[in-house]
């Protein structure tokens, strides 16, 4: 009734069907891919993963929320104006391998193209942020510190702080081209 994901299903508040709900692109794209903006916005979080893919970065999670995740054409007579993406991403084999390479080539491209969360807004129309898993070094209180952060960040709704569900997809190319292709081009 309110446009949005409930924050658990059922009654039972300490449930583990609860939100982050995990679905794979495809799922995510049948769920909410309902009008030609919102598949314009799924194409552009797929073009995102894409240059996630291209630098390396091929295992992570990603949490999905937003205006996306609600019926916010029912509640404020409006279109999503953009996906909220938090990703944690684990380190691509290049840099675990030979981690000198990290300042030369995997720390600009992690800056540029990865959290420059203005440039990703202008190209993709997604509010995009992220972690490295590993945290190259090594500091994982503040890791975790980070993903309670967000958690706690997407499980409410920013102008009333209802409680609220989100969803969460595992990296994985192969889903993408699915979703791509059921998506059609524009």
């Amino acid at each position: 009734m309110r446009g949005l994901l409930p924050p658990f299903v059922g009654i039972d508040a300490t449930t583990s069907d609860r939100s982050p709900y995990w679905a794979s692109l495809p799922e995510l794209a049948d769920a909410f891919g309902t009008t030609p903006h919102r598949r314009r916005l799924l194409r552009n979080l797929i073009s995102y993963r894409s240059l996630l893919a291209e630098g390396g970065y091929v295992g992570g999670v990603q949490f999905i929320d937003g205006s996306f995740v609600e019926n916010i054409e029912m509640v404020a007579g409006r279109n999503p104006t953009d996906i909220d993406v938090f990703s944690i991403l684990n380190v691509p084999s290049k840099y675990r391998d030979n981690p000198s390479l990290w300042p030369s080539t995997g720390l600009s491209f992690w800056q540029g193209e990865v959290i420059d969360r203005d440039r990703n807004k202008q190209r993709f129309d997604l509010d995009t942020y992220a972690v490295i898993f590993e945290d190259l070094h090594a500091r994982p209180a503040l890791l975790i510190r980070d993903i309670i952060y967000w958690y706690s960040l997407f499980s409410h709704q920013r102008g009333t702080f209802a409680w609220k569900g989100f969803v969460g997809l595992v990296l994985d190319p192969a889903s993408d081209q699915a979703a791509l292709s059921a998506l059609g081009s524009a």
